[in-house]
Order: structure tokens, then C-alpha cells, then sequence
């Protein structure tokens, strides 16, 4: 057989091995963040399964994107009116 197949089926197992094994110690350290049962903790588990388990909804998640775009915008033009008016004072 050839050798650069075998050769590029390892690596791909190896990468493979390698995604399993840090799922794998990602579930274990959230058990052992379970199993301490503090109020931090538990602050952290709340917050992994809000994220695991989001409902997406076009019409809120679409507001929410919108206020931040809205409000980036006006940051950013705030921010470059100020700047020119700065050059503007610094060139007269």
C-alpha cells in the first residue's frame, strides 16, 4: 500500500484522539465544578446550561443586535466628530 495514505489517515486519527480527549476533560472538570456545590459554582453551571440549552428567537435576538449596532454606530460617530473637530481646532 502507500505510504503517504497511511500517513495522512494517522494524522487524521490523531486529531480525532485529540478532540476526544479534551471533550473529555472538558466534562470532567464541569463534573468536578458540580460536585464542589458552591454558590460560584453553581453560578457557573447556571450559566453553561443557559448557553447549552438558548432558544433562539429571530425577532429578540434581532432587537438585541440592532440596539448594539445602533449603539456602535453613534459611539463611532461621536468618537470621529470628535476627532475632526480636534484636527479641525489643531489646523486654524
Amino acid at each position: 500500500m502507500n505510504k503517504r495514505y497511511f500517513k495522512s489517515s494517522n494524522s487524521y486519527y490523531n486529531r480525532q484522539i485529540n478532540k476526544l480527549v479534551f471533550v473529555l476533560v472538558t466534562l470532567l472538570i464541569i463534573l468536578l465544578i458540580k460536585m464542589m456545590n458552591t454558590r460560584i459554582t453553581n453560578d457557573i453551571i447556571n450559566i453553561i446550561e443557559k448557553n447549552v440549552y438558548y432558544e433562539f428567537s429571530l425577532k429578540k435576538d434581532g432587537e438585541k443586535v440592532k440596539e448594539y449596532l445602533v449603539k456602535f454606530v453613534d459611539t463611532s460617530m461621536e468618537t470621529i466628530e470628535g476627532l475632526t473637530g480636534q484636527l479641525y481646532k489643531h489646523n486654524k
